[in-house]
């Protein structure tokens, strides 16, 4: 009986020492987070925090791993069909042309329109640009 009064003793005292030793190691935690704020040099309070892409687009898989868009195919389209988004801009007419250009390009065995999906926002400019990235 005594023996079990001694293990609860010792049990007891083993929860609160390990209760001790959390609440200590939270409370230096906090102090060196709040440390942390006082030495940060003025420019990075100021520098906005980089937040992920957010794609307004999700890419399908090409069907073939080994296949990627070439340069001179994107600067094609990029350089060859703009929209800008003005009000004298027709979109349906820049959708139209930018699908029978891509017809153009078949490639075997890859997703046509993960291709189209990945080049179309290469024809977008100033404000298309701006809607496609909101």
């Amino acid at each position: 009986m005594a023996d079990e009064q001694v293990r609860r003793e010792i049990e007891q005292e083993t929860a609160s020492e390990a209760a001790r030793l959390a609440a200590q190691q939270i409370q230096q935690h906090e102090e060196e987070e709040e440390d942390d704020d006082g030495n940060m040099p003025m420019a990075q309070f100021l520098t906005p925090e980089a937040t992920p892409d957010r794609l307004s687009i999700v890419y399908p898989a090409f069907g073939r791993n080994d296949f990627q868009l070439r340069a001179d195919l994107i600067n094609l389209f990029s350089n060859h069909l703009q929209f800008c988004g003005k009000v004298n801009e027709n979109p349906n007419t820049h959708i139209s042309r930018f699908l029978r250009m891509s017809h153009n390009f078949p490639f075997q065995g890859v997703n046509e329109d993960a291709i189209r999906l990945r080049l179309f926002p290469y024809t977008l400019r100033d404000e298309a640009l701006e809607w496609l990235d909101s």
